[in-house]
């Protein structure tokens, strides 16, 4: 009865948050007709998708075995998460400076060009590979160590049981991820506005014909941009499918609780993570902190500290520092708790209904964040009233509010610890469980006692990938906000675009600061999980 409570409590919440808001976009969709020119930014959303997903897979999947086979500094292990905390199209501004084709700090050593749709899958696989690196990290802290001593004591090298008997445990969680990429890489907007749109000649997504239609004509417009979103709904669930069609029902469950053991330095492996952290992080956080340190932007022969001075003495920033961090835990709370309850309800007892709300849930990751605000607007623009019993009032008013932004946070990450937890879910053996329910614990007090530490790391993981993302959003946070409701996303947007370069930069390093603190605190938690 309190699993079957707890499920339509969720089956409400996902219904008004996220299904009322699809289904007014599909509904103003009716009259909107793609246009046959629309086929090149099909293809480039794509290819973008895939070729992001592969370089998050091929970069990130060594980086999380390393993490989980080898003991590496604390310091080192926290900064996992750092290019996926870097907000992209701040990473993207860096990498203009370092591989714009004219005049880039690099290209008079590499044949790189930041202005092509190989560099807009090089800039969103390495922000996006931490999610594949964590989910192979965990994985692999999963996995018994019984079967790995198993082939060792058979006469596999090291290596071939790696090959043979720890990925192929992981690829449930890897496929997860990879989905979760190849998702995210086709909504992505800010990369391709800066990368795509000035390319010669432009390299056209989805996103930004979406954008484009609704700059040119917003009511108009509106129509032809919901239709494509329709359209980019449609990339980010195939292509999900298409991952876990190859995967196949490949799948694992140990009795067993791993638990940890000794791990070895990581000595000459340690460097595999240094390379990526080099050139994910060290590099365009390197250029982001100068530029912050620099009197004019993009020269870097003097430096200044006026823009800290400025950016932390203004109130404007200081209360946009304050209302996201309250925003981004507020959001990451309710997608790590929502998802895993339905990631866990999902693979303990399916139906079509958990189903249901499972691609429910999922479908926000696919939709661009300026098309979600969109239809969040179009849901609550108007305050909502329910009488009962025409004595009781009940208003929804969430139009410029606060609340209307974390909702959107929290609905737009929410696949993020779904899919995550679930795979931790599947290496959980059902006996744990029913052990719990035979000696008389009620299924709340399982969950508590039994199935929530063997999933905290999972739910951590999830929690500070949502936490990260939400710090500094920036596409739906221009469409929802309202006076009084200015974010870091919207004053690194404002500065970025119509300020100062260098004040931005100096937010943008606020950010970094702010998140790898956040991430080394998981990271000390998970430990004493």
């Amino acid at each position: 009865m309190t699993r079957r409570l707890v499920l339509v409590a969720i089956g409400i919440v996902l219904a008004v948050f996220i299904g009322l808001p699809l289904a007014l976009l599909a509904s103003e969709s009716s009259a909107a007709g793609l246009r046959a020119g629309e086929t090149e930014a099909l293809v480039n959303t794509g290819l973008l998708a895939l070729g992001s997903a592969a370089v998050a897979a091929l970069t990130g999947v060594p980086v999380g075995w390393v993490a989980a086979r080898r003991r590496l500094p604390r310091a080192l292990e926290a900064a996992l998460v750092l290019p996926y905390a870097v907000p992209p199209y701040v990473t993207t501004i860096a990498w203009i400076l370092l591989a714009n084709p004219t005049n880039g700090i690099l290209t008079a050593w590499l044949p790189i060009n930041a202005y092509t749709l190989v560099g807009m899958i090089g800039v969103l696989g390495l922000h996006l590979s931490p999610v594949v690196a964590l989910a192979t990290r965990d994985a692999l802290g999963r996995v018994d160590p019984v079967l790995e001593e198993a082939a060792r004591v058979a006469g596999a090298s090291a290596w071939r049981t790696t090959l043979s008997i720890s990925l192929p445990l992981t690829l449930p969680a890897v496929g997860a991820a990879i989905a979760f990429v190849a998702s995210a890489a086709a909504a992505s907007f800010g990369v391709p506005y800066l990368l795509g749109a000035s390319a010669s000649p432009p390299v056209p997504v989805l996103t930004l014909r979406i954008y484009r239609a609704l700059e040119l004509a917003p009511v108009e417009g509106r129509p032809l941009a919901v239709g494509l979103s329709l359209v980019l709904l449609g990339v980010g669930v195939a292509l999900p499918a298409m991952l876990r069609l190859l995967q196949g029902q490949r799948a694992y469950a140990s009795a067993r609780l791993a638990r940890p053991r000794p791990l070895p330095p990581a000595g000459p492996l340690a460097l595999v993570v240094y390379a990526w952290l080099f050139v994910a992080v060290l590099l365009p956080v390197g250029t982001i902190a100068l530029t912050s340190v620099a009197p004019i932007f993009g020269h870097f022969d003097a430096f200044t500290l006026e823009h800290w001075r400025a950016v932390l003495a203004e109130p404007r920033s200081r209360g946009a520092l304050l209302r996201s961090t309250i925003l981004a835990a507020a959001a990451a709370t309710a997608a790590v708790g929502i998802g895993a309850l339905l990631a866990h309800t999902a693979e303990r007892a399916p139906s079509r209904a958990v189903s249901a709300l499972v691609a429910l849930a999922r479908a926000p990751w696919a939709v661009p964040g300026t098309v979600m605000a969109l239809g969040m607007i179009l849901a609550f623009s108007q305050e909502i009233r329910v009488i009962v019993l025409d004595r009781a009032t009940f208003a929804l008013a969430l139009a410029d509010t606060s609340w209307l932004l974390g909702i959107a946070y929290a609905a737009k990450s929410l696949a993020v610890p779904l899919d995550g937890v679930r795979a931790a879910v599947r290496t959980v053996d059902r006996s744990l469980e029913e052990a719990a329910r035979i000696s008389g614990a009620s299924w709340a007090q399982t969950q508590l006692r039994v199935v929530l530490p063997l999933l905290t790391p999972a739910m951590l993981a999830g929690w500070g990938l949502v936490f990260a993302a939400s710090f500094c959003e920036v596409s739906m946070s221009i469409l929802l906000r309202g006076p009084g409701t200015e974010v870091l996303g919207t004053r690194l947007f404002e500065l970025l675009s119509y300020g100062s370069p260098q004040q931005a930069a100096v937010i943008a390093m606020i950010v970094v600061v702010a998140v790898l603190v956040g991430a080394r605190a998981i990271a000390w938690r998970a430990r004493w999980a």
